[in-house]
Order: structure tokens, then C-alpha cells, then sequence
């Protein structure tokens, strides 16, 4: 069985960095019409830049045949091969228990891959590590990795 699913951050949190990103081009092109060194101007564009893919920003959960990835735009790829999750549980979390929105990791192992407060599964996978992926439909994530998880040490 297959699980595939897009999060996305509350649209408040996508209309601030809409705004962000509009004051950021709007200040590279005054740095560029104004005097001044070139690298102000280089600067300001790449901040600008830097922001245009935080727009519309979405995390990406998938499971298939070999592992559960968790992945963010093009710029973070998480995989863990199913073999290594040894349990998984139905919980809630929110983006503020582990510091903010997407993938953020906690000290002694525990992550978090959130985008929004609501139901989540808890990952729990070899050498003490978990991960709690929030996931609207976070009960069928839970179904579908609760069939494929590692068998347990006795």
C-alpha cells in the first residue's frame, strides 16, 4: 500500500512571507537605482532571491516500497528505509513543539516534519531515533506504516 500526501503551512504564514519577499525586492530595486557598492546591491538581490521559494513553501510525505520520505520543495530529502521503523503511533503535535514549521530536529533523536497543529504519527526507527509527521490524514499514514515496520528486537 502506497501514501502520498502534501502539508502545507497555515496561509497566514504564506501571505507574511509574500510579504517578505515583496519588501525584499522592492528594497534590491532601490538599492540598484540608488549610489552605493556593488555588493549592498548583490546582496539585496540575493536575499530577495532567497526568499521567492518561501512563498508557496509544502512539505511532501510519501511511503512506497522501500521507505517513507519526507521532503521539502528541492532543497530537503529525508528517507528512512522501512526496515529501520521498529513502531509507529497515533499522536497530535504542533510546529511549536519542535521550534517551528517543516523539519526541525530536537535534541536526543526526536524530530519533527509539521506544517500545521493537528494529528500526527510518531515514527519511532532503529538506534533511538523518532520523527512526528504531521499529516492531515495522519491515521492511514499510521495504517500504512504500521504493516511495514521492522520486526522487534527480543
Amino acid at each position: 500500500m502506497r501514501y502520498e500526501t502534501t502539508v502545507a503551512p497555515p496561509r497566514w504564514l504564506n501571505s507574511l512571507m509574500f510579504v517578505v519577499f515583496v519588501a525584499c525586492l522592492v528594497g534590491a530595486v532601490f538599492a540598484w537605482l540608488q549610489e552605493g557598492p556593488v555588493w549592498g546591491k548583490l546582496i539585496a538581490t540575493g536575499v530577495a532571491l532567497v526568499m521567492l521559494p518561501l512563498v508557496d513553501v509544502r512539505g511532501r510525505i510519501t511511503v512506497d516500497d522501500e521507505e517513507l520520505t519526507l521532503a521539502v520543495g528541492m532543497w530537503f530529502r529525508k528517507r528512512i528505509p522501512l526496515t529501520e521503523i521498529t513502531s509507529v503511533e497515533l499522536t497530535r503535535a504542533a510546529p511549536m513543539d519542535f521550534g517551528g514549521y517543516g523539519y526541525r530536529s530536537l535534541a536526543g533523536g526526536e524530530a519533527g516534519f509539521l506544517f500545521a497543529a493537528g494529528p500526527a504519527a510518531k515514527v519511532r526507527a532503529t538506534e533511538g531515533r523518532s520523527v512526528v509527521i504531521g499529516a492531515p490524514d495522519a491515521d492511514r499514514l499510521v495504517e500504512v506504516l504500521g504493516g511495514r515496520q521492522a520486526p522487534k528486537d527480543p
